[in-house]
């Protein structure tokens, strides 16, 4: 009698740890306590617009006004919305972007919302990657076809990179294409990491003279 209501508290105990570790995940957990949080809660994101501001939601909750700094986050998938501030009768519509926030790093938006769909700027976060040492990764991708890359000057000749080996510390890119405005950046390139740098470019405008 006695083994069979040992038996039944460890099963009772296996199912109420499983339930607990299904719903709350061991990571989220440690998260939550105290001492643990801030080695899991410190990624960090910048959001920012160069012209005007504009209006930020994170996971729909309201951030106020660009430029927005959130410090201590955990890790994870973040939503993020946009919507510039103008009067009610331009046309601005609301963006949204998905970016992966890894622990330990810092994650950056700077994006101009033109009409309509037009955006111009770059969001750049890390992925954690096994590299050599003294080495990152870089992955440029732009919303424009056929875009000419630069990397420190030099042109790549590929229209995007994909998990290009670099020196860590600074980098500058450059993103050009005909018809558009060009975007140059310094990127820091860490160790056993992937630096993912998402580019959006804006039409010239074209002036007609009579």
């Amino acid at each position: 009698m006695k083994k069979f209501k040992t038996a039944i508290i460890i099963i009772f105990t296996i199912i109420l740890i499983s339930t607990i570790f299904y719903f709350f995940p061991p990571k989220q957990l440690i998260s939550q306590l105290p001492f643990f949080n801030r080695f899991y809660n410190n990624t960090t994101l910048e959001i920012v617009t160069q012209r005007g501001k504009a209006k930020v939601w994170i996971n729909e909750k309201d951030y106020g006004e660009t430029p927005v700094t959130v410090q201590d986050l955990p890790e994870g998938n973040y939503l993020v919305e946009m919507e510039k501030i103008a009067p009610e009768d331009t046309f601005y519509k609301k963006h949204s972007f998905n970016i992966e926030l890894t622990k330990n790093t810092t994650a950056r938006m700077d994006i101009e919302i033109g009409p309509e769909e037009l955006l111009h700027g770059s969001i750049l976060y890390y992925s954690p990657i096994k590299t050599s040492p003294n080495k990152g990764y870089l992955t440029v991708t732009s919303n424009t076809n056929n875009p000419k890359i630069y990397i420190n000057g030099e042109f790549t000749n590929r229209a995007s990179l994909t998990n290009i080996e670099l020196e860590m510390g600074e980098q500058k890119i450059k993103v050009e294409n005909d018809g558009y405005l060009g975007i140059e950046l310094p990127v820091n390139i860490r160790e056993n990491y992937q630096l993912n740098l998402k580019i959006y470019q804006l039409p010239i405008p074209i002036s007609l003279e009579n």
